[in-house]
């Protein structure tokens, strides 16, 4: 796919959004668009502009994650905003992200659902003080509350033992009462669970467990 399908895909972006353009790009390897977004309220009230920088890597695509830059520096280079101090946007939690990788992207709708709305919600928290669909928290916080709100988990050695459990690959009779928290069979209890945390990569589920055992260390 890669290039081709890139290509495909920028083509239908780059004829329904007019304030984008391919530049050349900071960084090997990645296609450049550079633009502006302008965020309308409800009414098409006009709340602001930001130029912005997206970059996405050719040989990869759709399987990975644009890379967003604010330019305008509109926003506060603070990670109360969600954006490092060179600009780069934390569009949302990283297992969210992952998930999207994992089945491809088409750009437009990463576009449309991704990156519009990272903007639309800076202007939404200045003007109300709050997000418009609640706030992820920062580092190992939003890691906790992603596992909550996710899989509705909050005991931190049961968390430890499934993240292991999908790291190593342990398998349980799933017939007999779930080993991992002492509930019914495996198989209708945290099987699904375990098989769900898989999708995210090892990488990902190692940093996971790191962050849940420095948590079970300080309480």
């Amino acid at each position: 796919m890669g290039k081709k399908c890139l290509s495909t895909d920028i083509k239908n972006f780059l004829d329904k959004y007019f304030a984008f353009e391919i530049v050349e790009s900071p960084k090997t390897g990645y296609l450049a668009l550079e633009g502006k977004i302008s965020v309308l309220d409800k009414s098409d009230k006009l709340w602001g502009h930001f130029k912005i920088l997206i970059l996405i890597n050719e040989a990869e695509y759709p399987y990975t994650v644009p890379i967003v830059i604010e330019k305008t520096q509109i926003i506060n280079r603070d990670w109360d905003f969600h954006i490092s101090k060179e600009g780069e946007c934390c569009l949302d939690i990283p297992h969210k992200l992952i998930k999207r990788k994992r089945r491809g992207i088409v750009f437009e709708e990463f576009y449309r659902e991704v990156i519009y709305p990272f903007f639309a919600n800076y202007h939404y928290k200045v003007s109300t003080g709050n997000y418009a669909n609640g706030e992820y928290k920062h580092h190992a916080e939003g890691i906790f509350q992603f596992y909550n709100e996710e899989y509705k988990l909050s005991e931190v050695p049961l968390i430890i033992n499934l993240l292991q459990t999908a790291i190593t690959g342990i398998k349980y009779e799933p017939n007999k009462k779930c080993s991992l928290c002492g509930g019914r069979k495996y198989k209708k209890c945290c099987r699904n669970i375990v098989l769900s945390l898989k999708q995210y990569g090892k990488p990902q589920l190692y940093q996971d467990l790191s962050i849940f055992k420095e948590r079970l260390k300080s309480k």
